[in-house]
């Protein structure tokens, strides 16, 4: 019988451990940090990583503007790494501090950037505003806003706004807002002006007498999923680009808000043993938004788990046939996703059953039997058994709850194929101890937003460049600036988002990155 982790379940592994201050870092700048330091010809990268490792520092540059692998000597007493970073580079570039972080770049190197980043691009037609019931008034989150019959889209926040920026070359398309329970809203793209729409979506509903019906069981649906996944699902690899955005709060203080535009590897869904990779291109994060009291609260392999949302490729255990008779299915209802009739089947763990489940939703389009969306969470009991699963360390004396975890996955229909569309985990765990008088709920968001989707015409991952499952997303992204996404899609940050990253921002305003300076790390 298959383990929980096994069978892809995308459980986001928590690493926690003790911290008896709040983090807060000083404001001195690390370039001002004395070290000791003799080489005899060695690597450049060689030298960077014993500066490293003495004064407890990591370094950020452009790869194409230093050689890693030149050699050198230095010898240095009580200086600082200012200093010793002038005699080793000779003071031909310049330095910047980003709390225990230093770039290294040159000014030529960032005029030169900042000229690349406003010439040669083709035009960028920007639609934005905001999605509401248009009975009730109610904001809608999590809406759907894409280019008919393209791969190109994003969706509405939790405030029901969308910025979506489509390539000029598509001004003749149409774009379409949609909603589950809802009537999709079409807008010709030629007819967009650069004001900020309101979508109102008309609720639609599927009464069964309007439908042929014909008796069939929800397990019957599940096994016709299962038997159609090579029609409904491409057959081919594909490279996706993507937004992750991953946010950590602790009560209701925001901890950590880091944010990636990633490249996909999504392998075939003809082979069930092929892995997807996952590969950040460029990320940033914020600084100090919040420290930490008492606990230093991290989330492990966050862009790594939630790949494996994609339940139709990890066949998790409510579709496993492996795993039927542990569940229990009903017909809940028949709604209206993207103006396709879709079956919802619920399911829950029957009594008794010993094992780590899920309850929640299936939607289950009526005319192919692709899946197009799951909605599901831990039992209570399931909750219990994957406690061990879900923390991979914590401190003595502490004890540490998981109160709820959710999972949804959507899937969006083009040229005849489903691809996967957007994907988020939810955790929240209590953290007490009474010796440290703590007592806490830590709430973990992930978002995946896939914004494009192009054949894969032989690309290959490096496996330096592969995001694993041990690493700490919120450790490889950098920076944090309004300006940084440029015309890439992302997901709309909140009003409650936005407001904490321009509070706190205010803070440490000498911490921020300059925009322009986009470098690769080393």
């Amino acid at each position: 019988m298959k383990s929980l982790p096994a069978n892809g379940l995308i459980l986001l592994v928590l690493l926690l451990s003790i911290r008896f201050s709040y983090g807060q870092k000083e404001n001195i700048s690390v370039l001002d940090k004395k070290i000791t330091l003799e080489v005899n010809n060695e690597s450049i990268a060689t030298i960077l990583d014993l500066i490293s490792q003495q004064a407890k520092v990591f370094f950020s540059y452009d790869a194409a503007l230093i050689k890693a692998d030149k050699q050198s000597s230095i010898s240095i007493a009580d200086k600082t790494i200012q200093e010793t970073l002038d005699t080793l580079f000779n003071k031909q570039f310049q330095y910047k501090s980003l709390g225990d972080q230093i770039v290294i770049s040159t000014l030529d190197v960032v005029q030169k950037k900042a000229a690349e980043l406003g010439q040669g691009k083709p035009p960028i037609i920007v639609f934005k505003g905001k999605v509401i019931d248009r009975e009730e008034k109610d904001v809608l989150p999590y809406s759907n806003i894409f280019i008919y019959r393209r791969n190109i889209g994003t969706v509405s926040n939790n405030d029901g706004e969308f910025v979506l920026k489509i390539p000029e070359a598509m001004k003749h398309d149409t774009v379409v807002v949609s909603c589950l329970g809802y009537r999709q809203y079409l807008q010709p793209i030629s007819e967009l002006t650069d004001q900020s729409y309101t979508i109102p979506l008309q609720p639609t509903s599927v009464q069964l007498k309007e439908v042929k019906v014909t008796v069939i069981y929800p397990e019957e649906i599940i096994s016709k999923i299962l038997s159609k996944i090579q029609l409904n699902y491409p057959r081919d690899n594909e490279i996706m680009t993507s937004f992750y955005r991953e946010v950590l709060k602790q009560d209701s203080k925001y901890i950590d808000v880091a944010e990636a535009l990633m490249e996909i590897r999504k392998a075939s869904y003809d082979n069930t043993f092929a892995q997807d990779k996952v590969k950040v291109i460029k990320g940033r994060k914020s600084l100090n938004v919040m420290p930490f009291k008492f606990v230093d609260f991290k989330i492990q392999g966050g862009p790594y788990y939630i790949t494996k949302l994609d339940v139709v490729k990890t066949l998790d255990t409510f579709l496993d046939p492996e795993f039927r008779d542990f569940y229990k299915y009903t017909m809940d209802e028949i709604v209206e996703v993207d103006n396709r009739e879709t079956y919802v089947i619920q399911f829950k763990p029957k009594e008794k059953v010993d094992y780590p489940c899920y309850q929640g939703k299936l939607y289950v389009d009526m005319s192919s039997f692709a899946l197009v969306r799951a909605e599901f969470s831990l039992s209570r009991s399931g909750l219990k058994f994957a406690r061990e699963s879900l923390i991979r360390k914590k401190p003595k004396d502490f004890y540490v709850r998981p109160i709820n975890v959710e999972y949804k996955v959507s899937y969006r229909r083009a040229n005849n194929k489903w691809h996967l569309s957007t994907a988020q985990a939810s955790l929240n765990f209590r953290v007490r101890s009474k010796q440290d008088k703590v007592n806490s709920v830590f709430h973990s968001d992930s978002d995946l937003l896939i914004t494009d989707i192009k054949p894969d015409e032989g690309t290959r991952f490096k496996k330096d460049e592969t995001f694993n499952s041990n690493e700490i997303f919120t450790e490889v992204v950098t920076n944090y600036d309004d300006g940084f996404w440029g015309d890439n899609n992302i997901i709309k940050p909140s009003e409650e988002l936005r407001k904490s990253l321009q509070e706190y921002s205010q803070r440490n305003d000498s911490l921020f990155f300059d925009k322009k300076r986009i470098l690769n790390h080393k």
